[in-house]
This record gives C-alpha cells, structure tokens and sequence, in this order.
C-alpha cells in the first residue's frame, strides 16, 4: 500500500512538465536482460559471426573527419556478435585479477618528473549527467563530469551497480582494459576499416539525412541534453541484442555505446596520436539534434587513459589466428 501510494504521489507530482513523459518509459521499460537469437549457434566459437571479405566505399562527408570517402577491400574475420558485457568481463577479472584504469590512480610522471596529486587523478570515470536544467547549455562540459569512484562495476559512480545488469554491454573502461581483455581471449581489437565494413552488414548505408529507425538501434530520441523520451524502448544504455541484427547478424554495432578500434586517431593533428584511438558507432547519446553520429562511417577520438560511462568495445579473431586455433585443438 504505501508503496503504492508513493507512485501516485510521484505521478501527481508530474503532471503539467515534460517529466511525465520520462516517468512513464521508466515505468515501462525496466528489462535487464534481451533475449536474442545467437547469430551462428554451430561455431566452436560461440557468440561470434562470420564477416566475409569484401571491398565498399570507406568514409563520408557529414563531419570533416569522416573524409575522404575512398575504396578499399577487407579480409574475412570472425566478431562478437554484441558488445562485450558486464558478465563476460567479470570473467576476465576474476580469472585474471585484472585491475581496470578507472579503479587505479592515474600517474602523470614521466621521465624526470614527479607525480602530480590532483584529483583529477583519482580512480574514477567521466559520467554522463542530464541537465535538470532547459536553459541553453551548449559545452559538453555541462552534461559530463569525472566521477571519483566510478568504473565498470560502479559505471555512474559511487552507489550505482551493475548487479543483475549482466546483460549490458561493459562501459567505464579504457582502450588498455579493451586490448588486454581481447588478448587474454586470443582475440584483437578490431581496425576501424574492419570495424566499419563489419558495422555496414554488407549493404550500402543509409542517406546521411534519413534518422535512424527506433527498432534499430539505443539512440536519443527527444531534445538532447534535456529529454530522452525513450521511444526505442530504453531510456539510457540498454542489454545487448535488443535491437534488429545487421546484415551479417551482428547486434547494436550502431547506437548503445561507442566501441573502440585499435587504430589511433589521426586526423586531428593537435591530438597526440600515442595517447587517442578512434572509437566508431555513436551511444544512446546521439541525437538528431546533436550528434548524427549514428551510422557506421561516424567516428570520434577517445584519449586511451579515460575511461567513460558510454563506451565499451568487441572483439574479433582474424582468420589466421581462426586457423592456428584449429590446428592447436587437432
């Protein structure tokens, strides 16, 4: 009963403000796991599929670094059907021990220098958080913070967790957490010309103009950063494999989370090519309205060191490495 009454007031309390909207999709869209048909159930290495060679036309013209556009051509590989989740990396670390970037003090101390201590330098990871606010806000700056204490078991921060969430894609971890967790499954980070063919599905991507389907992918729908009026189902990250599998029976390679490639980012020359690698796919952040970065040829750096709630990763076994495994299990 009390519960009970406690919703009503909550509801009330609503009425008349956009927050209603927001409420009721909560209400509504509580799934903690999707269940969706695995892709190739008959390969020894279950949970990836098969990419097949191929050549397409790399690249577009919707933001200055998704250019030139140019063709090239891809060897055969084998992916991760989804993102790496919260319950397969728990499984890297409790084999390993591994200890995430984010749960360990950054060091800023190089040859001949001495370790600064600055928070900015405590174990932690940036975190998105939506404005309570509809004045303009227009710095990224606004809806991110860095947040002590955040990391993949606790993604926003202290109090949060991913208990009964591992179905969900792994986020708050870097690209050395990515790299080490794929080395220890004999598998690599895919390039970003592999990841894009991959994220392609063998077809021709859509028009640059043409929003991306609700039934498709985890985006933003509403007036980023003030309203995601969830109408794909999710408010925020969802489990993996919620959404229609591509062309070559991969899941959420558009939408969800960013994933990281293993190629550093070049474009911008003022960036350290050393220290960013290019992350590809947009997240449940993207919006018509901000960031049209949902589509295979989008891309973004990310510095190697920080970690973020909205980034994850997959992995893939090149053929060669496929046909090596074979003769070692013969």
């Amino acid at each position: 009963m009390f519960l009970h009454k406690r919703k009503l007031i909550f509801f009330f309390l609503c009425i008349g403000f956009y927050q209603c909207n927001l409420v009721s999709n909560i209400f509504e869209t509580k799934r903690n796991v999707c269940h969706y048909l695995k892709s190739n159930q008959d390969t020894k290495y279950s949970g990836m599929v098969f990419i097949p060679s191929g050549k397409f036309r790399k690249g577009d013209s919707v933001y200055p670094e998704e250019s030139p556009v140019y063709e090239t051509s891809v060897s055969s590989f084998w992916m991760d059907e989804t993102e790496v989740t919260n319950d397969q990396f728990s499984e890297f670390v409790s084999k390993t021990g591994y200890i995430t970037e984010a749960e360990t003090k950054l060091s800023t101390k190089g040859k001949g220098e001495t370790t600064l201590d600055s928070d900015l330098f405590t174990p932690g990871a940036v975190v998105f958080h939506q404005p309570t606010n509809q004045r303009e806000k227009s710095s990224p700056l606004e809806w991110w913070n860095y947040i002590p204490g955040a990391n993949w078991r606790h993604p926003e921060g202290p109090g949060s967790s991913i208990e009964g969430k591992g179905s969900y894609p792994v986020v708050a971890i870097t690209y050395r957490d990515a790299g080490l967790y794929a080395e220890w499954k004999g598998h690599s980070l895919p390039t970003e010309v592999e990841w894009e063919w991959a994220a392609r599905g063998g077809g021709f991507e859509k028009s640059s103009n043409e929003n991306i389907s609700i039934k498709e992918a985890n985006t933003w729908q509403g007036e980023f950063p003030f309203l995601d009026e969830g109408k794909d189902g999710f408010i925020g990250i969802s489990p993996v494999g919620c959404y229609a599998k591509n062309g070559f029976g991969l899941y959420d390679m558009i939408g969800n989370v960013w994933e990281f490639t293993s190629d550093s980012w070049i474009p911008n020359q003022k960036l350290d090519k050393t220290k960013y690698h290019t992350i590809k796919g947009g997240s449940f952040l993207c919006a018509p309205n901000y960031c049209k970065r949902y589509r295979a040829a989008a891309k973004q750096p990310q510095e190697d060191q920080l970690a973020s709630s909205h980034i994850g990763f997959r992995t893939i076994l090149r053929m060669n490495s496929y046909k090596m495994k074979i003769k070692e299990n013969l």
